[in-house]
């Protein structure tokens, strides 16, 4: 297990020995062998004692902290470092046109497969002929994929689904308030919904590529932008429908999240203090398993940036 979650809520890891004990209320509730581990990710309400954090550094672990909802906080790096291998692989393959386009390809196929798989499951609901065209230029995109030469090919292939996309995902919903896609500022609920859903994914892939030792500000679909983590929002494209625009749409029909949690803030519309509350119970329930299959596609792509075999991309 190269990446060790500690996320029981106030709970101090302290050393014993070569191992971590894990302790609450003064009794002891795990105890964690660090053979193979090369990362812990904890919870803030998680307290690490200085000696068990000199274990960690002294056996080259770095530790991640995150809040329960996901953010990275701050992270402890080890002195001895470590993922060099891994950033100049990654380097390599940012410089070389014809390896990013090897990595970008799967990455949108995935991402357009998984939209097709969230409008397919709910086709029922409306046969009409607009939703299947849209699902006919969904799938044309794929195959387009494989003769695009240019990123910025890619980006025109992969817009020109989304908008098919989004059309029919307006269909899939019981209200009538979601029009179009948009970002910010949101100009409805379910546009804000979509955004903060976005925003937490974004937080979880992060973790896993900082997991990796992998350069989050290179992306090979996103460009380099200051301050921005570009890999991050790679990764999340092959997650945005199968983990967040299907749980929307759930959480939505079957009233879960209602309009009432909203409020407007500025021309763009907010979670209220009580709706936040219960979007982070629902995200605790649904984000366990994923967390796995967030890890897994982090493994994959460093394999194929070391190794130099094909990126598998996540597709349900």
């Amino acid at each position: 297990m190269e990446t060790l979650y500690i996320i029981e809520d106030k709970c101090s890891v302290r050393r014993e020995g070569s191992h971590l004990k894990l302790m609450r209320l003064g009794e002891t509730i795990g105890t964690v062998p660090l053979v193979g581990v090369k990362t812990i990710v904890a919870f803030d309400t998680v307290s690490i004692t200085a000696p068990a954090l000199d274990l960690l550094m002294a056996n080259g672990i770095d530790v991640i902290y995150q809040s329960q909802w996901g953010k990275v906080k701050g992270r402890f790096i080890a002195a001895n470092g470590g993922g060099v291998i891994t950033r100049l692989a990654q380097y390599t393959a940012f410089m070389d046109t014809k390896r990013r386009l090897e990595i970008v390809k799967p990455i949108i196929e995935a991402k357009i497969s998984n939209q097709l798989t969230v409008i397919r499951k709910y086709k029922y609901r409306d046969a009409t002929d607009d939703y299947d065209k849209s699902i006919s230029v969904m799938e044309a995109s794929i195959k387009n994929l494989f003769a695009a030469q240019q990123i910025d090919e890619i980006m025109g292939i992969e817009g020109i689904a989304a908008k098919h996309y989004w059309s029919c995902f307006k269909q899939l919903l019981k209200n009538p308030d979601f029009t179009r896609r948009e970002y910010r500022p949101s100009p409805d609920y379910v546009n804000a919904l979509l955004n903060l859903g976005y925003a937490f994914l974004h937080n979880e892939i992060t973790t896993c590529l900082l997991a990796k030792n992998l350069d989050l500000e290179i992306g090979f679909l996103h460009s380099i932008h200051y301050s921005r983590n570009s890999l991050s929002l790679d990764i999340m494209e092959e997650f945005r429908a199968a983990f967040v625009d299907s749980w929307v749409l759930t959480a939505l029909n079957k009233n879960q999240v209602k309009k009432e949690n909203f409020h407007m803030i500025e021309d763009d519309w907010r979670m209220t203090d009580e709706g936040f509350h219960k979007f982070c119970q629902l995200y605790h329930k649904r984000i366990s398993p994923w967390r796995e299959k967030f890890q897994k596609q982090a493994d994959k792509l460093k394999d194929s940036l070391v190794k130099g075999g094909e990126y598998e991309p996540y597709i349900e």
